[in-house]
This record gives structure tokens, C-alpha cells and sequence, in this order.
């Protein structure tokens, strides 16, 4: 009874927008214009438990069944949170088949897709509009027990038809460096480019590309981070003023040593290039030729007349020596 009066004095102050009324309505529980609506029945709904104060014979008032929480039908409970989704599942878990087989079909190749091309996977799992999650069991207890020793994934609870509904963790390597604000940025940016469409499957739809768009930018951002952290490990790892060890100076050769490579390289070059010019050198000497000039001597070498018999000076062979041929005897002497 007294549960039932706090929320009718909530209904009747103004409303107004607080961090914790945010979060009723990303929830479902919060309805916007809810308090103008009930405003009417106010009256009659106070009297009434008025009424049931004074006089405890009368009936006590009975809310409508229809109103009352929808939880998920224990049947699925097991395939939603006792069992790690299986490779025939992929990235979509609905066991309740909310989704046609089309459907099911496009939104598993959208987020294969995905995994393809990015370091954190998606996984979804669908719920009905109106259900609700009984307990145990949340989000936050899922990814603990089913992929925090996975590599980083966005685990998304999406209720079709109801986008602001929808839950967004993170969970893996990792997911301790993401703010929580930052969730909430990520997870709002989806719902709104989903409630642009009326349809639920296509309300699923911008809401996973969108998400798919959004950890993309994550992505750069962790890589960014990871890459400007390297230097502060390796400062925190030799800290200045560290008066309690100190690293050893360098020895003459580990100070030496570029000067003496490039010295090396220098040397080994130089006694290359004077190789290389000598044996050019060589080559082309053996290639030269040498062109002797052509000189007509005198006819019988100013003489007046030639010898009687005559001797003649022939060489038959250009390649051999002239005194290997100088004791040659012409032919028409050996026919004498």
C-alpha cells in the first residue's frame, strides 16, 4: 500500500529531468507525459485507498493483468544465458525467433561482415518489446561468465520494437579501459538512428550499423590510446631521479660503434671503387688496336735496274713471324 501511494505523490509533482529519470527511460520504466495522463484518475484513485484504509471488508483494487511485467518464458532462459552461443548462431541469439528467416539471415551477414572487418565483434541478443529479464540474470552477468576471457565484443540486449530499450556492455580484453559515459554516448547514437524507423526489423537494422559505425571510431580510439602508452611504460619503467639503481654508462665500443660501421662501410666502398676502376682499366687495354701507315716505297729501291734472277720476299701465313718465313723457297726456284 504504501509503495502504491509513493508513486501516486510522484505522479502528481511537475516533471522534470534528473541523471536517474534518464535512466528509467532508457529502461522502459519511465513513459514521458505519464503524469498528465493520471492526473485525471488522481482523485479517484486516492479515494479509493482511502476508502481501503477506513474500511478493510471492501475489495481491494485489482490492477489489470495486461499491465503486469511480461518475463521471458523460462523455456529460453537456458538458450539466453546458461549456454555460449554456438557457431551455428553466430553473432544473433533468438531462440524466441522474433526474426523470419530473411530476416535472421541478413542480420547474420551483416554482423559476419562486421567481425570480418573489425577487432570487436557484436553480439545480439533479441527479446520481445515488452519482456522482461528476470532475475539472476542481466547483461552484466552474461558477459562476466560467457566472454570476459574473449577478445573484446559489444554484447547488445535489443528489445524489438522497443530500441530504447535496448542495453549495450562491453566485456573481453579491454573492455575495463572503456568509460562508461563513453558507453552511453555509443549506446544513444544507436538507439536514435533506430527510433527514425517504425518497423522492428528495420529498427534492428540502424541500430547495428549504426553500432557497427560507432566502434569503429572506437577501434582508432583504442589503438591511439595503446600507442601513447608505450612511451609512458617505457619512462615509468626508468624513471628520472632514480637515485636507487642506475643503468651502467656505455662501454667505448657501444659509443664507438656507429662511427666505426660507417668508417667500415666507407672503407669496403673505396677499396671496391678502385677495384672496379682497375679492372677497367685492364680491359681496356687488351681491347685497343694499334693502325701502322701504309708506305709506298721507291721502285727498286732507287736503283737503276733490278737484279738479274731477283729475289722475292713473300709471306704466306699473316699470323706466323717473318723470320719463321724468311727461309722459304719460292716455288719456280725448286722447278730449276
Amino acid at each position: 500500500m504504501s509503495l502504491l501511494w509513493t508513486d501516486l505523490l510522484r505522479a502528481q509533482s511537475l516533471p522534470s529531468w534528473g541523471v536517474a529519470d534518464r535512466v528509467l527511460l532508457k529502461k522502459g520504466e519511465l513513459v514521458p507525459g505519464a503524469a498528465l495522463l493520471v492526473e485525471g484518475s488522481l482523485g479517484r484513485l486516492t479515494s479509493r485507498l482511502a476508502k481501503e484504509d477506513e474500511d478493510p471488508t471492501l475489495e481491494p483494487l485489482v490492477h489489470d493483468p495486461d499491465d503486469a511485467p511480461k518475463l521471458i518464458p523460462e523455456e529460453y532462459l537456458e538458450d539466453y544465458f546458461l549456454v555460449s552461443p554456438t557457431s551455428s548462431e553466430g553473432y544473433l541469439i533468438d531462440p524466441q525467433r522474433l526474426l523470419s528467416m530473411q530476416e535472421t539471415m541478413d542480420r547474420k551477414g551483416f554482423l559476419a561482415y562486421h567481425a570480418e572487418d573489425s577487432e570487436v565483434d557484436i553480439q545480439v541478443y533479441l527479446f520481445d518489446a515488452q519482456q522482461e529479464i528476470p532475475d539472476p540474470y542481466s547483461i552484466e552477468e552474461l558477459v562476466q561468465s560467457h566472454y570476459a576471457s574473449n577478445p573484446l565484443s559489444a554484447v547488445v540486449f535489443c528489445f524489438m520494437g522497443e530500441p530504447s530499450r535496448n542495453v549495450l556492455a562491453f566485456a573481453g580484453e579491454g573492455s575495463a579501459n572503456i568509460p562508461d559515459p563513453y558507453v552511453g554516448k555509443i549506446l544513444e547514437s544507436a538507439q536514435m538512428k533506430a527510433q527514425e524507423k517504425s518497423d522492428p526489423s528495420a529498427q534492428l537494422e540502424s541500430f547495428v550499423v549504426q553500432l557497427s559505425i560507432k566502434l569503429y571510431w572506437l577501434e582508432k580510439g583504442l589503438e591511439e590510446s595503446r600507442r601513447a602508452a608505450v612511451p609512458v611504460a617505457v619512462r615509468s619503467a626508468n624513471p628520472e631521479g632514480n637515485q636507487g639503481e642506475r643503468s651502467p654508462s656505455p662501454g667505448v665500443m657501444a659509443t664507438l660503434g656507429p662511427y666505426l660501421f660507417y668508417g667500415v662501410a666507407a672503407t669496403i666502398g673505396i677499396v671496391l671503387a678502385g677495384l672496379g676502376i682497375g679492372i677497367a682499366w685492364v680491359l681496356w687495354r687488351r681491347s685497343r688496336t694499334y693502325h701502322f701507315p701504309v708506305i709506298e716505297p721507291p721502285r727498286r729501291l732507287g736503283a737503276n735496274y733490278a737484279a738479274g734472277v731477283g729475289a722475292v720476299l713473300a709471306f704466306h701465313n699473316k699470323l706466323g713471324s717473318p723470320s719463321s718465313q724468311r727461309d722459304q723457297v719460292p716455288d719456280y726456284l725448286t722447278r730449276m
